[in-house]
């Protein structure tokens, strides 16, 4: 067998990805965590075209949904989760039409 042992690799992230999960949960709430986990990659699904672009998009989605969320709720005296939530949810319905009006133009062009 040539290249990576991948049994170790899986099990790690698996062991990552809980341990977030249980800290998020105990901090912020299943409603922020289920947001975070789930909104920053879908957005960059639907934005991106590459792997490694989707990941670096997720990455930059995140960090502006929580410091524009934390931010909104400080001016609007509301919770920092509902905050987060709503931009992703925003950041969401505008990439949802971003790329329907990408691939319109697209089946149109040929």
């Amino acid at each position: 067998m040539i290249g990576l042992r991948t049994g170790w690799l899986h099990y790690g992230l698996l062991a990552i990805l809980s341990a977030t999960i249980v800290a998020m949960l105990s901090s912020v709430g299943i409603l922020l965590s289920v947001a975070d986990l789930i909104a920053p990659g879908a957005i960059a699904f639907l934005l991106a075209r590459r792997f490694a672009a989707l990941l670096v998009t997720s990455i930059i989605v995140a960090l502006i949904a929580g410091i524009t969320g934390i931010y909104a709720a400080f001016w609007l005296d509301t919770g920092p989760a509902p905050s987060i939530v709503l931009i992703l949810t925003g950041m969401f319905l505008v990439a949802l039409f971003a790329q329907q009006r990408r691939e319109r133009r697209a089946t149109a062009q040929q």
